[in-house]
């Protein structure tokens, strides 16, 4: 009995930790729409990508004995098939629109599928001086963040699996320092920034084994952590994680980054004692935070589509692409889900 109890345990999603997940994808939501939010887009531009990272190594476990490559299948499952199939179906999608209807059917948009399988937005940093053409450029710019993740977490195991395990993180972190440094080119699947990106994993899973969540409802630890971030954020300046930006320092970039995430778990807490009903609430928008990644842009299309033959002023279009596209996918993943569990069930009763 105590070992299924233990069992659902590890099985009950944490809500603040999908606050987390549901604050990033919002300032995702809302660069990509164009919005100019001030502070909001700014301070959020810190956090907005390494609150996955920082989630995702808070979940992460590592038990002896585990098989590496049935890791690599399990995260290949849950990040790669949405890859694969997402920009299959875009690329679809827009040889249709673009070739097929056009009466060009030879014109087999082969750039873009060089793009999918580099899966970087563009070869090099934003200030490149040279020809720096959009790679991904199906409406699928957000999708780097899954390949960029899925070696993340592998080579975080793989990390997990040593006993130096700290110290060849700070030497992958350096080396990745070095690259950014001395060129301008981005590797593949975000090869150049997977070490930097596992410095964010390490920190989320230090907050669990550590238990330093609980201190996140100290005042004295959040004011800490707001001066640090705000501090850092200033120093730093804007960044982008997709073109690799790091802002003025990569230190400063990861500071920001993990002081940013732990102060929006902390208003994840807080909300969570005051307004109870939303843990359930953000469970179910935190499951489908991966189908907004994906689909919003696309679903963009169609919004501004509808708001021009509407006479839709830009703020108003802006707030529909946000809460729209939110909403719509959110829906749309819960419902997808529930349908395959229905499937199942009714397959095995």
């Amino acid at each position: 009995m105590s070992g299924s109890l233990e069992k659902d345990r590890k099985k009950e999603r944490l809500g603040w930790l999908d606050f987390g997940k549901i604050a990033g994808i919002l300032v995702v939501l809302l660069v990509h729409a164009g919005c100019e939010a001030g502070p909001v887009t700014f301070y959020g531009g810190m956090f907005y990508m390494p609150v996955f990272f920082v989630a995702a190594g808070y979940t992460f476990q590592y038990r002896e004995g585990k098989d590496f490559w049935l890791y690599v299948k399990k995260k290949a499952g849950r990040l790669l098939v949405p890859y694969v199939w997402t920009n299959v179906f875009l690329w679809i999608f827009f040889w249709v629109k673009d070739s097929l209807l056009a009466g060009n059917p030879r014109e087999l948009k082969l750039s873009s599928v060089y793009g999918i399988l580099y899966s970087r937005n563009q070869m090099y940093v934003t200030s490149y001086a040279g020809d720096n053409p959009v790679l991904l450029d199906l409406l699928n710019a957000p999708l780097w963040f899954l390949t960029a993740m899925f070696l993340t977490c592998v080579w975080y195991e793989a990390l997990s699996r040593s006993r130096r395990k700290y110290v060849l993180l700070a030497a992958g972190a350096v080396l990745a320092a070095v690259w950014h440094y001395q060129t301008e080119l981005l590797l593949p699947w975000s090869l150049d920034a997977v070490p930097l990106f596992a410095c964010f994993m390490a920190a989320g899973e230090l907050l669990r084994e550590r238990k330093w969540e609980k201190l996140l409802g100290e005042l004295w630890v959040l004011g800490v952590l707001l001066m640090v971030f705000v501090i850092s954020a200033q120093l730093n300046g804007s960044m982008n994680l997709s073109s690799g930006d790091y802002g003025h320092h990569i230190l400063l970039c990861l500071i920001s980054g993990i002081t940013g995430s732990l102060l929006v778990f902390a208003v994840g807490m807080w909300l969570e004692k005051i307004v109870p009903s939303l843990t359930r609430l953000c469970s179910l928008a935190g499951q489908e935070t991966l189908t907004v990644l994906c689909f919003h842009m696309f679903l963009f299309m169609f919004i501004r589509a509808a708001a021009s033959l509407l006479g839709l002023s830009e703020r108003l279009t802006q707030a529909a692409l946000v809460f729209g596209s939110m909403i719509l996918l959110t829906g749309a993943g819960w419902a997808a889900r529930n349908r395959i569990r229905t499937r199942i069930a009714r397959f095995f009763l």
